[in-house]
């Protein structure tokens, strides 16, 4: 019984990845919804505010300037209002759903992470600080999986989301640096050209195209079923062992 309470950690986890995909599509529909609002007639709204301009003899005349609004975004040009406000619930919706992804993960490596220390009888105080960075510890110093590539450009990109509101702080300056780049600035670069899905526009902001949710959920279903087989694997060396 309590081996199956042990194990019942490393199911929690595999199973978690249709929540992760539900979450996902369900962004992803939310998206073509309110795009497609946002076409609709009356999506965007006009109206007026007084303005004043100065003439060539100085004198100043004042005048009505037309405005758009549409959700939270608000300028002078209507198309550009419009796109503004369909980047904006884009970007959102799917940071929002990242971040809910991403905090299952965590939560299911806490799991996976007792159950690595119980199983190992490991005791020893472990380094780092994050679950999800202990657990890649555990795992290659207790289990040996010593080629077990880590989720580390997706921490480092919830971080960004969570932390800088998307931005990636003096990224393209970073990426133009001819002097030498302190180890930070090296796994942020690192991240995002590991990271697929995504990209950084001339302002630093991280943009997530349609592809980066699946991406994500490919890279921790591949973590945890690289979990379950180093599990088999090291009970099976350590089977005959009293």
């Amino acid at each position: 019984m309590k081996d199956f309470l042990i194990k019942f950690q490393l199911w929690e986890a595999s199973s978690s990845i249709r929540v992760m995909k539900m979450l996902a599509e369900q962004a992803e529909k939310n998206i073509a919804i309110a795009v497609k609002e946002a076409d609709q007639p009356g999506a965007v709204h006009e109206g007026e505010y007084p303005d004043e301009v100065c003439d060539t003899d100085g004198e100043w005349h004042t005048f009505q300037e037309t405005y758009y609004e549409c959700g939270s975004c608000i300028g002078l040009d209507y198309d550009e209002v419009k796109s503004e406000y369909k980047h904006l619930i884009t970007q959102l919706t799917r940071r929002s759903a990242f971040l809910t992804i991403y905090g299952l993960f965590e939560h299911r490596m806490n799991g996976c992470l007792d159950f690595l220390k119980t199983r190992s009888n490991y005791n020893d105080e472990l380094k780092n600080k994050g679950v999800i960075e202990k657990t890649q510890e555990i795992l290659k110093k207790v289990y040996g999986a010593k080629n077990l590539s880590d989720t580390d450009h997706l921490t480092i990109l919830r971080n960004i989301m969570v932390h800088n509101d998307g931005i990636a702080e003096k990224y393209n300056e970073t990426l133009d640096k001819k002097t030498k780049k302190t180890d930070k600035e090296k796994r942020l670069l690192k991240s995002i050209r590991r990271a697929q899905g995504i990209e950084v526009n001339d302002y630093n902001t991280v943009i997530m195209r349609n592809d980066f949710l699946p991406y994500v959920i490919s890279e921790f279903e591949r973590y945890i079923k690289a979990i379950e087989e180093i599990v088999i694997d090291y009970e099976n060396k350590n089977a005959t062992q009293p």
